[in-house]
């Protein structure tokens, strides 16, 4: 894998994972039950692989009755969830995942005064994904609480940034050459919003040097173990270019695409280009769309099937058809059974959270497949 799997000019096809704990065979977190106030680890139901044409399987990954798998058995669950994943995803000509290497999955706790202690549970997928001809985005960094390590002062800017870039060195050099693109934690024009939904905690965020500081300190190690990978720092596209500060930091744009995400309806894509086009001239940066997508529902606030179905025809075709976008991710390719805030969050998967694929799942691979 080289940085020319997203440098060649070629327009490229993935969706967004965002259960990576299902990978990594891990307890999920728990989930946002009301914002700031409670939160609770909800009970798994099951999983299956039934999401292909053609490729139905019978039985389900994880069942709502094995309350305490195993170790072994959460890790084979993993292993098998991720080699029928990659060879969907090759069967269809979908060419990357972009997805979490959330901080506590390979340090669950910060040991204070002793060495620390790495884990790496995503080795299987990461080298399946590899085989499968499957491109990496690796999303390190991203300061939402629900990846963070135990025993982290989320007050203290200093102490997270030396936390975080020592993580992040052994993650990066750990999977280097194994990851087509490096992204630089998330969405650093909205942390603010991310603390309002209870997705990110702790004063630090507050500092008025973080973003930069954080960033900066994220992209030396990427620059110093993995130089070769290029990087990429994704902003919501319509406050993009108002953070022109922090383009010095990527190698590649990416703009996070959600006109529906206030309102069901009219469902209206036209402005994309205006955006695109926006950020490419002040930045100067190659540029993708990292996120977008349409929730299937509540449906008390107008938001079904149908629609998210529309949804993802007209951006499939919006984006591809603006010469200066080389690549579309899909959010997200299934919900899990962790539940976020506002609740049309845990809609937008093109699976259901029992593995089965929502009408939006088959017009995204017949997108993918006429243009491909």
């Amino acid at each position: 894998m080289s940085k020319q799997s997203f440098e060649d000019g070629r327009f490229r096809w993935g969706v967004c994972i965002d259960d990576m704990w299902t990978y990594a065979g891990v307890l999920p977190p728990k989930s946002i039950i009301i914002p700031h106030l409670l939160r609770l680890r909800l009970p798994q139901g099951p999983l299956s692989m039934n999401f292909g044409r053609g490729a139905a399987i019978s039985h389900p990954l994880l069942a709502a009755s094995h309350t305490s798998p195993t170790a072994l058995q959460k890790t084979d669950v993993a292993k098998l969830y991720s080699r029928k994943l990659a060879r969907q995803l090759r069967q269809n000509r979908v060419q990357f995942v972009r997805c979490w290497f959330q901080w506590n999955l390979f340090q669950p706790r910060i040991q204070r005064g002793k060495d620390q202690v790495y884990d790496f549970p995503l080795d299987n997928f990461v080298q399946t994904m590899n085989d499968e001809g499957i491109d990496i985005i690796a999303v390190i960094g991203n300061g939402y609480e629900r990846f963070l390590p135990i025993g982290l002062d989320i007050d203290n800017l200093d102490e997270y940034i030396l936390r975080l870039t020592e993580a992040s060195r052994e993650i990066v050099r750990h999977y280097r050459g194994k990851i087509a693109l490096w992204q630089l934690e998330n969405e650093p024009d909205w942390w603010m919003a991310h603390f309002a939904s209870d997705w990110r905690r702790g004063g630090m965020w507050f500092h008025r040097d973080a973003v930069d500081r954080i960033l900066e300190g994220i992209h030396r190690v990427v620059r110093e173990e993995d130089p070769r990978t290029p990087t990429k720092i994704n902003m919501q596209a319509d406050s993009a270019t108002a953070s022109r500060s922090y383009f010095k930091f990527c190698d590649i744009l990416g703009l996070d695409f959600y006109p529906n995400y206030t309102h069901s309806e009219p469902i209206n894509v036209s402005n994309l280009k205006e955006k695109v086009s926006k950020a490419r001239r002040i930045s100067g940066k190659q540029t993708m769309i990292t996120e977008t997508g349409y929730p299937s529902g509540p449906g008390i606030l107008g938001f079904d099937q149908a629609k998210q179905v529309e949804y993802v025809k007209a951006i499939c075709q919006e984006a591809y058809s603006i010469d200066s976008v080389n690549a579309l991710g899909i959010w997200r390719l299934s919900d899990p059974y962790w539940l976020s805030f506002p609740f049309h969050e845990n809609n937008f998967g093109l699976i259901n959270r029992q593995g089965l694929p929502k009408g939006a799942w088959f017009e995204f691979l017949d997108q993918v497949n006429k243009r491909n």
